[in-house]
């Protein structure tokens, strides 16, 4: 699906770089859920739906955190709970469903548990769909409740062993928290405070900034399989010295994504750069470069 080697750019810190792509074809607007409801000929659903969908629109348009808008939504909940009731199709209940599920996040009203609630309700009325099962392990990650967020996706994985997008998910919780994990750890680490832009540390390296210039680079690297197949991206960070000569004589991940570190740090430490001058003198020098990986 794509290519093997992938174009990475690599920026420094303070500097960024952006790729333009040609304009993607407009996307075909969704049907409503009061449509899809109408074309299924539940005419009593479709209108519980319309009901549902005018009242979410007016509590989006209501004031923040007003009770106005919290009543509005409770009324569209009670609309989509009517419909999926009177619905006899299941693909019209499951709608219902879907459209209730995000009226209860953090940025509606704002309550776990009845979230939970239909998202489980959700999973057993379409056992054979990963979607909202993937919705509850992220909810459940996101409250903390690791445990359960990965058993669910491991769930998902024995009921469809032979589909990629359970590995793919778990593949991408695991990250997750292993990036978590790091930098919990790093952050109870002893920090050494670093040297002033432009001036030099006790091992005579330079920092970037002030009279020292950021170097800019735009390089090649391969995208780790395991991470493309997995749909893991983003950027790394990382911290390197680059010696009088204008190699990279150290680099270290300061931000973790942990499927790219090893292709990030390889492919840093090829770098080679103009020597930097200080009294016309090269000296080493220490900065922070970015590393974006993406398969946009």
């Amino acid at each position: 699906m794509f290519a093997g080697n992938l174009l990475v750019v690599w920026s420094l810190s303070a500097a960024v770089q952006s790729a333009v792509s040609p304009p993607s074809p407009a996307p075909t607007p969704k049907p409503s859920a009061c449509a899809q409801a109408l074309a299924a000929g539940a005419t009593g659903a479709a209108t519980e739906m319309c009901l549902g969908e005018e009242d979410v629109r007016r509590g989006d348009a209501a004031a923040k955190a007003s009770v106005e808008r919290s009543r509005l939504w409770e009324s569209a909940i009670q609309h989509y709970r009517k419909a999926e009731s009177l619905a006899r199709d299941p693909i019209v209940k499951a709608r219902a469903l879907d459209l209730i599920a995000p009226l209860y996040d953090s940025q509606h009203l704002d309550n776990f548990r009845q979230m939970e609630q239909v998202l489980r309700e959700l999973i057993a009325l379409q056992p054979n769909e990963l979607a909202p099962v993937f919705k509850l392990a992220k909810l459940l990650e996101d409250r903390g409740l690791l445990d359960a967020a990965e058993e669910t996706l491991l769930g998902a994985r024995r009921e469809k062993p032979d589909a990629v997008e359970p590995y793919q998910m778990l593949a991408q919780f695991y990250a997750r928290r292993t990036t978590a994990m790091r930098q919990v750890g790093d952050a109870q680490k002893p920090a050494t405070p670093p040297a002033a832009a432009g001036e030099r540390d006790e091992n005579g390296v330079y920092r970037v900034g002030g009279p020292i210039v950021m170097p800019q680079r735009l390089d090649r690297a391969v995208y780790p399989p395991e991470a493309l197949a997995a749909g893991i991206e983003g950027v790394v960070i990382a911290e390197v010295v680059v010696n009088e000569s204008g190699d990279v004589a150290d680099a270290k991940v300061v931000r973790s994504i942990p499927l790219l570190d090893d292709e990030a740090l390889r492919t840093v430490r090829n770098w080679h750069f103009k020597p930097t001058l200080v009294n016309g003198q090269p000296v080493p020098i220490r900065m922070t470069v970015t590393v974006n990986f993406t398969t946009r």
